[in-house]
């Protein structure tokens, strides 16, 4: 029955814990593993697991799942090979790159079918013309690697006139940059950043209202969360590991989260 039991959980959860165990081993950044996983790299795995645990029926799927990069340096912690294999991501076409907020080194990353799905989902209830959305879709979010697009390289190089760039920035696809740049960005990206930073704030307070502003992390998972901060205390204990704002210390109790000074 047990072994029954096994056979039907998905195939993701089936890799997920032999694909991750390597990770802090591999100073190389070549894969231990001796088999071929589906998965091509522990990144791809991480990033994978992280797209499961984003609660996109909070946001009545009015956002994809969004994941900062530095959340997978909470799994991985060797951060040269994150960077490696996120770069290798962007560049094979499985995932888009962003900048979301004010921190010009934050990068939080879409895998790029979630993005296009998106994009044709928001430009549709916008009423753009197909053929600007079709455009869009086959050079921009399949082919162009770049975070941020001037003017330049939209007209001469993506062949967008000056009508169907206003039609984009309309779309919220671009935002500006600077005059006559834009950011490749995610349409109702506010509603993610209004929650993420709810988030954050909310979960630092009550680290920093703990006796030596410490809390074992099964016991955090259990304190009340606020509605408005939809992304959810796992997202959180993610997000503040991998931004090096705790210090993560395994005890006989658990893992204990302490806030940095």
């Amino acid at each position: 029955m047990a072994n029954r039991k096994r056979s039907l959980l998905p195939d993701v959860y089936k890799q997920k814990r032999r694909c991750l165990i390597p990770v802090n081993k591999d100073v190389s950044g070549e894969l231990v593993n001796e088999h071929d996983w589906d998965v091509p790299t522990d990144t791809k795995a991480s990033l994978l697991f992280l797209k499961i645990s984003f609660p996109q029926e909070k946001f009545e799927d009015r956002i994809p799942p969004i994941l900062m990069k530095h959340q997978l340096y909470s799994i991985i912690h060797n951060r040269t090979i994150v960077d490696k294999h996120v770069n290798d991501l962007r560049e094979s076409g499985d995932v888009k790159l962003f900048r979301l907020g004010a921190d010009a080194d934050e990068s939080c990353i879409v895998f790029t079918e979630d993005y296009q799905r998106h994009c044709l989902q928001v430009m549709a209830d916008l009423k753009i013309d197909q053929a600007i959305i079709d455009k869009f879709i086959e050079t921009i979010v399949k082919k162009c690697k770049d975070i941020s697009l001037d003017k330049e390289t939209l007209i001469n190089t993506y062949l967008f006139t000056d009508k169907e760039i206003t039609e984009l920035i309309k779309s919220s696809v671009l935002t500006v940059r600077d005059v006559g740049s834009w950011w490749l960005a995610i349409p109702n990206a506010g509603i993610f950043m209004k929650s993420f930073v709810k988030g954050r704030k909310f979960i630092l307070t009550m680290l920093r209202k703990c006796k030596y502003k410490q809390v074992l992390q099964k016991e955090l998972e259990q304190r009340k969360w606020p509605k408005l901060a939809r992304l959810g205390i796992m997202y959180h204990v993610n997000d503040i590991i991998g931004a090096d704002l705790v210090v993560r210390v395994q005890t006989t109790s658990g893992v204990l989260l302490r806030l940095k000074d």
